[in-house]
Parts: structure tokens; C-alpha cells; sequence
């Protein structure tokens, strides 16, 4: 039997995303992620701040497509959804709860939920203007404090 002479498919080894910095910045909501904020409101039965903290994580190089992707967890927690931009990738969170349950919560990428890769980060809590900042004595954020922040398009770019 003779042996193929067809070229063989090189299966590229995918090695995790390099991250290098981690900031959370508050920003104006969309359209669509107050579409969101309402579903949250009402499955959860409380009053949240309207405002998008975008998660931006810097990463050295953004990685190649491959056929398995990386996942991104926050310690156990895998986040089910991030994109990218210029610099990295990011995650958006619409509670600010997040941050209180997951305060110092390491970022971590795994191919399969089992074995991980540890970033060295971990996550921070937000940053809001120190103008946009809402006394602790009010529950909720104005709408105009939050038509202060900046346009998520300017806090990606």
C-alpha cells in the first residue's frame, strides 16, 4: 500500500491570551444594554444604576482565530460573553454587585473549565468620575449623572 501524498493539515498548538492591565470604566448604556438593564430589574426585583462598567482587558497581542477558543473566568465564574477592541478584550457588567461579590477575583482563561491559565490580574472595581459619583445616602444614580459618562464607542477607542 503506498503511503498518502495528500498534504497534511497543520493544526496550530493556541497558547492563552497574554493580559497585561485590567480597568473597569463606567460609560453611558446603549440602546440595547438598557433593553438589558430592564430584563435584569425585573427578573431580579431590584433598581439598578442604568450605567454599562465596561471591563477592558489589555492584552499583549489579541490572539489568533483557532478552531478552540479561550475562555474567560473570573476565579469559578466564566464570563459568557466578551468581545474585542483596539487593545484587548472587554466584558460589560450592569451590577454593580459584580464587583462586590467578585472584588479581587483573579482572571483566569481556560480552553475546557477544567485546566486554567492564571492572568496575574485581578479584578478591580470600577472607575466613575469623582463628579458622577452618587452619595451613599441615594440608592439609585440620576439619569443625568449617567448621561455624564462617556460613550462606550470613546472607551474603546
Amino acid at each position: 500500500m503506498k503511503a498518502s501524498t495528500a498534504p497534511k493539515a497543520i493544526v496550530k498548538a493556541s497558547t492563552a491570551p497574554k493580559a497585561i492591565a485590567v480597568e473597569v470604566v463606567a460609560a453611558q448604556a446603549t440602546e440595547a444594554d438598557s433593553a438589558m438593564v430592564a430584563q435584569l430589574e425585573s427578573s431580579q426585583g431590584k433598581s439598578l444604576p442604568g450605567v454599562a462598567y465596561v471591563v477592558r482587558i489589555r492584552l499583549n497581542a489579541l490572539p489568533e482565530a483557532t478552531s478552540q477558543g479561550w475562555a474567560l473566568y473570573v476565579d469559578k465564574l466564566r464570563i459568557p460573553k466578551y468581545w474585542t477592541y483596539r487593545q484587548g478584550i472587554y466584558f460589560k457588567v450592569f451590577d454593580p454587585q459584580f464587583f462586590i461579590d467578585h472584588k479581587g477575583g483573579k482572571l483566569r482563561f481556560s480552553q475546557n473549565g477544567t485546566n486554567f491559565v492564571d492572568t496575574g490580574l485581578k479584578l478591580v472595581a470600577p472607575k466613575v468620575p469623582k463628579d458622577l459619583a452618587v452619595p451613599k445616602v441615594q440608592k439609585k444614580k440620576s439619569s443625568r449623572a449617567a448621561a455624564r459618562l462617556p460613550l462606550q464607542d470613546d472607551v474603546l477607542n
